[in-house]
């Protein structure tokens, strides 16, 4: 049709990306799946695949046809206190839930998904959910053990929370695990709603949209936490430990937040002020 010729030379193929990357965004992928199968028939495909002429073609597509990275707001001390409030104007079990799991959110740099379900039920999956009996308040402490996307064999990390002044997960946990006892027995997980469902990303946005805008979302909590720790002057290694983050995505995070770095450099300031 274009009348191209069937030798995948780096010609052609820079041609292929350019042309299917109009209509398919993950066009430059099928390159290495179709090696697998052209690789006897064309010795050469591989090496002109990774041809200057090839990658810059799929670089400029990348850069034509990308779309735009919109991060969310990080959420600040004073969003935990306006839901803290709601929570302690309505005295339901449901709002007291949300705000401990969002102030969990925040204080433990968590992604929202390590503590609340997906919509579609048939992607759940008992072992990422954190167990009731996971939980203790060691000195005045909160501690449970969950499960994280970094922990592909579901080892578990030991989650260590320590008194805050504004919506204190230590004091939150211990109001909620009451009233979780009192009506769901010794049911094993952790995080249950009212009616016994474990809560989903659709409840979850129906609470936190309810009070904030669409410029937050599911991970403002986790970003929030890491720049409350940046104003607070801890490194990035510590903070990196604590969000769970691997290092290569890490650094990638720093860039899309740079926030995280001028909170540093700020709470630096406020040391060395009269």
């Amino acid at each position: 049709v274009h009348n191209l010729p069937l030798d995948p030379t780096p010609s052609t193929l820079s041609c292929y990306i350019a042309y299917t990357s109009q209509f398919i965004a993950s066009a430059p992928k099928y390159l290495s799946g179709v090696c697998h199968f052209l690789g006897e028939l064309y010795p050469d495909f591989d090496k002109n695949r990774v041809h200057p002429l090839v990658q810059s073609t799929i670089h400029g597509s990348k850069k034509v046809w990308a779309n735009a990275v919109h991060c969310k707001l990080p959420l600040h001390t004073s969003h935990l206190q306006a839901f803290l409030q709601v929570a302690c104007s309505s005295k339901s079990y449901d709002d007291l839930l949300f705000v401990t799991i969002l102030s969990c959110c925040f204080y433990a740099c968590h992604c929202s998904g390590e503590l609340i379900q997906k919509n579609d039920k048939h992607l759940f999956d008992w072992r990422k959910i954190i167990k009731h009996s996971s939980l203790s308040f060691p000195s005045d402490c909160a501690q449970y053990h969950p499960y994280h996307k970094s922990d592909p064999f579901y080892h578990g990390t030991d989650i260590l929370f320590t008194p805050q002044d504004v919506a204190n997960p230590v004091a939150l946990l211990k109001e909620y695990v009451g009233l979780h006892d009192t009506l769901h027995g010794g049911w094993s997980a952790l995080f249950l709603c009212q009616d016994g469902s474990h809560p989903s990303r659709r409840w979850f946005d129906a609470k936190f949209f309810a009070l904030i805008s669409r410029d937050f979302g599911g991970h403002s909590a986790r970003a929030g936490g890491a720049t409350f720790y940046a104003s607070l002057g801890l490194s990035e290694d510590i903070i990196q430990a604590l969000g769970r983050w691997l290092s290569q995505v890490w650094k990638i995070y720093i860039c899309e937040n740079p926030a995280i770095r001028a909170e540093q450099q700020l709470a630096a300031t406020r040391l060395h002020l009269p």
